[in-house]
């Protein structure tokens, strides 16, 4: 096989399954609770929109025992629509918020002398995986919000047109 070969199989199978190496990661380092669902979840995703996942680990996974639909609602809770990786997360000014992809549910960053906290929840493992469209980081304990009102998106996939961005400058 030619090296171009290669490259286009590489490039067509990553456009096909644009999860895989990422979830292969996430399954090595705990995280394959949350390493199964992007591939359910987004198997139809052509834009390629840009993300950044806040995995938890398995363990908070497991221990929590999730209703199906409330896997669903965990697994939006966990994903905003924009690239962050380590560098822009310190960056960010404390207190910054930004929309999940879950209606309704922000997603409020902070620091600490632990390090930067979602929703007062610890990343545990930066930059776990990154491409040039996502982003996923391990979180120690699942997103909460007591505060929220779970709302479903509209569309089956929770991406559509008229969907709120998240800005960063860089």
């Amino acid at each position: 096989m030619r090296s171009t070969d290669f490259e286009l199989t590489t490039e067509l199978l990553s456009t096909a399954y644009p999860f895989q190496r990422a979830c292969a990661i996430l399954r090595s380092k705990g995280f394959s609770v949350m390493a199964s669902l992007p591939e359910l979840q987004f198997i139809r995703t052509k834009d390629q929109t840009t993300l950044t996942i806040f995995a938890p680990i398995d363990q908070v996974m497991v221990s929590r025992n999730p209703s199906l639909s409330e896997i669903n609602s965990i697994f939006r809770r966990h994903i905003i629509t924009c690239k962050l990786r380590w560098r822009d997360l310190v960056d960010l000014q404390d207190g910054t918020e930004l929309q999940s992809n879950l209606k309704g549910f922000k997603v409020n960053t902070t620091r600490s002398h632990d390090g930067v906290k979602i929703n007062g929840v610890l990343v545990i493992l930066s930059d776990m995986y990154h491409n040039n469209w996502l982003v996923v980081h391990g979180v120690g304990e699942i997103l909460e919000d007591l505060k929220h009102k779970e709302q479903m998106p509209e569309t089956p996939f929770g991406f559509d047109n008229e969907k709120e961005e998240n800005t960063v400058s860089h």
